[in-house]
């Protein structure tokens, strides 16, 4: 009997049909699903002993597999929940095969909800053999399996046409067969005449199971014996086999080519002409998850390409959806661009996105899903290869000249700064958290904001190669799509190959601080584990325009702010110079706004919250120095007098003109803004006249500070 629960899903599912509307409703009910196995055990046990199928048993079998979805996401990401709950399933699933609990039907329907959340489905799914016997009449002769296969199939080529539908009606029904027979039915399926079985046959040698890679691999040399195997599906066989991870079948599959080669089937093959009338990618999300679809055009023919990449997993989901207009095609593409932060990319950055997958994939000893054939044919990437995957190979691939490298470090370190606004540019950074099991155990043995830090960025630092991954990822999209940012995310993803102090990258800072968010929400609330927070020693306004002067606080001891800045590797004349920047935008900076990169820079070295209040109210009274500095009549007190130290103050007042850009908008600062820009970062390198820098800046600063709005 189905949990009440499970009924109160089922009938809000009936009720919500709307295409929008039912996959989100789906996602959140296999939420609460994964969070309760007992009631995901009985839909189970419900489902397997269905007697007929109709809406009510599909909207069950899809409930079940939402759950499984979630359940698959959550053990990817490194969640202990999602691979109970799926082994808890399976357990379930075994006793019901002990106890004759499942039906035919009940069987099928079992093995559609694992295939779609891209599981396998379990052993124990397969019939016996004396069942399966029944069915074919207990002979393994290849032309009982012919009859069987018309009876199956025959329908749904005629209404669909098309291989996807086949294969994915074979996703579902192999599993319940005997292992033997599924071999058998796949050599069989695949020899059969009609191009069809053919290409069904190349989807099948990227099966998980062995048993049907190998009836695929045998199918295709019966058609090769036969004379049937094209010249096309010959074609396609040369670039399925890099694309594998099984390499005994790798090698009986180059025999096949080679045997086909001496028959003379290869020849120049003519592509139908094709148009990409548009591709979209998004960007990678902090799972690695990335999508891309794609409009084509093949004669009068339309559809959409659709393809689901994770790093780490390669190839995850491929799918071709046929079209019957060009309205229809619009409006897939439409839906998908509301669901994604899409941009714009070429054919080649496709090509290159898929490539990289495939390596990861074979790495990983995961083959690409069988639906990428589809994809690879409809898009025309014939020319389709893995790619060295590693973080340095994506860098240059973005940046192929190597001029983010090239930069000098200051320039680098702007850009890299300039990582704080990231989350306010792009949505999907909403999902950069890390929520793994060693995640949570971390931050739930923490007793205090300290620890609680401090063990977030320990998890970060032993996953700095897989977030300079996906930022790598992120700045070839971005290059791809021509837009500025790329340079940002190129200099970050380098910087965390190379080892910089995560906590001087302020997208990491955003990313342990909203892990640490994620947490303390999934939580419900506060805990009572933690120390309260100190009380900190300045309280911003934001009606308190930046040249107003803060509260006095103690004075300042010999060397005192000196030696909290030097673990960071700043100095004095640096923090003159980010101070005075703070204090001439052309647009009032918040107090907070210029605090927290400092903060970002320095806080972990300040162990205590006693040195990280000192070291703020030291900040404020350098911010009072600086104030009283630009009301000052002395313009030489505004920059170093002595000219070693003139770069380094040049660089802290770039630093802050980059942590607080929204404050710095170019039409205020105008042409002689823009020179002064370029003056300083000429003095960054060294390259500057001082006779020149010490007449024109002083005058510039002062009327900035003057003229500073709110």
């Amino acid at each position: 009997m189905l949990p009440s629960s499970v009924k109160t899903m089922l009938t809000d599912l009936a009720q919500n049909t709307t295409p929008k509307v039912q996959p989100e409703t789906l996602t959140r009910f296999g939420r609460v699903l994964l969070r309760a196995p007992a009631d995901a055990a009985g839909l189970l046990g419900a489902l397997a002993s269905i007697s007929s199928v109709g809406v009510a048993e599909e909207r069950m079998s899809h409930l079940l597999g939402a759950a499984l979805d979630e359940a698959r996401i959550a053990r990817e990401n490194g969640q202990q929940q999602g691979k109970l709950f799926i082994d808890s399933l399976e357990t379930h699933l075994g006793m019901l095969v002990v106890t004759g609990s499942l039906t035919f039907r009940g069987r099928l329907a079992v093995s559609g909800a694992w295939v779609r959340a891209s599981l396998t489905p379990p052993e124990s799914l397969a019939s016996r053999e004396d069942a399966f016997n029944e069915v074919i009449g207990d002979s393994q002769d290849p032309a009982d399996f012919d009859s069987l296969l018309d009876s199956l199939v025959g329908p749904l080529i005629r209404e669909d046409g098309g291989g996807s539908a086949l294969h994915a009606m074979f996703a579902e029904m192999l599993p319940i067969m005997p292992p033997g027979a599924r071999q058998a039915l796949v050599r069989v399926a695949v020899g059969r005449p009609p191009e069809i079985y053919a290409e069904l046959g190349c989807a099948w040698l990227l099966d998980a199971s062995a048993d049907i890679r190998s009836g695929a691999v045998e199918g295709l040399a019966d058609r090769l014996a036969s004379g049937q195997l094209s010249a096309e599906v010959l074609a396609r066989l040369t670039i399925l086999r890099s694309w594998m991870a099984d390499a005994v079948l790798r090698d009986r599959l180059d025999g096949l080519v080679r045997d086909a080669m001496r028959k003379g089937i290869a020849r120049a093959i003519s592509e139908p002409e094709r148009k990409l009338h548009r591709i979209v990618a998004s960007l990678v999300d902090g799972s690695g998850a990335q999508s891309m679809a794609a409009t084509v055009q093949t004669g009068s023919s339309r559809s959409v390409a659709v393809v689901l990449l994770k790093q780490g997993f390669g190839v995850k989901d491929a799918y071709v959806m046929p079209c019957d207009s060009a309205t229809e095609q619009r409006a897939i593409m439409a839906r998908i661009t509301d669901e994604i932060e899409a941009f714009d990319v070429s054919p080649a950055y496709m090509a290159e996105a898929i490539g990289l997958a495939l390596a990861e994939g074979l790495e990983a000893a995961l083959a690409p899903v069988p639906g990428l054939v589809d994809v690879v044919q409809s898009c025309g990437l014939a020319g389709l290869r893995p790619l060295p995957s590693s973080v340095e190979a994506i860098l240059e691939l973005a940046d192929p000249e190597g001029r983010i490298a090239g930069l000098p470090v200051q320039s680098r370190g702007r850009l890299i700064t300039a990582s704080q606004y990231w989350p306010d540019q792009y949505r999907m950074l909403a999902s950069w958290f890390e929520d793994s099991d060693e995640t949570v155990a971390g931050l739930e043995s923490a007793r205090s904001h300290t620890a609680l830090t401090r063990s977030m960025w320990s998890v970060l630092e032993a996953r700095r190669v897989q977030w300079a991954a996906i930022i790598a990822r992120n700045a070839l999209l971005l290059s791809a799509a021509g837009t500025d940012d790329a340079e940002e995310f190129i200099a970050v993803a380098a910087a965390l190959m190379n080892g910089r102090d995560l906590k001087k990258i302020p997208v990491m800072k955003f990313i342990c601080d909203q892990s640490i968010l994620v947490w303390i929400d999934r939580k419900d609330g506060p805990s009572g584990l933690l120390d309260p927070d100190v009380e900190g020693p300045f309280v911003s306004s934001s009606m308190v325009p930046a040249n107003f002067p803060a509260p006095a606080f103690a004075a300042e001891k010999k060397d005192e702010l000196a030696k909290l800045l030097r673990p960071a590797g700043l100095t004095e004349p640096w923090l003159d110079g980010y101070l005075t920047g703070v204090c001439t935008a052309p647009l009032f900076v918040e107090p907070l706004d210029w605090l927290s990169p400092l903060l970002n820079l320095v806080a972990f070295n300040l162990k205590t919250d006693k040195k990280l209040s000192c070291f703020v109210e030291l900040l404020m009274l350098r911010y009072n120095d600086t104030v009283s500095k630009m009301r000052a009549a002395d313009d030489l007190a505004l920059i170093p007098t002595e000219i070693p130290l003139i770069p380094i103050w040049a660089d802290g007042y770039l630093t802050a003109w980059e942590a607080t850009k929204p404050n710095w908008p170019s039409k205020v600062l105008g042409a002689q803004g823009k020179s002064i820009r370029k003056m300083l970062e000429q003095a960054t390198d060294g390259r500057f006249d001082n006779t020149e820098l010490s007449v024109s800046l002083p005058e510039w600063l002062r009327q900035r500070f003057a003229d500073q709005q709110m």
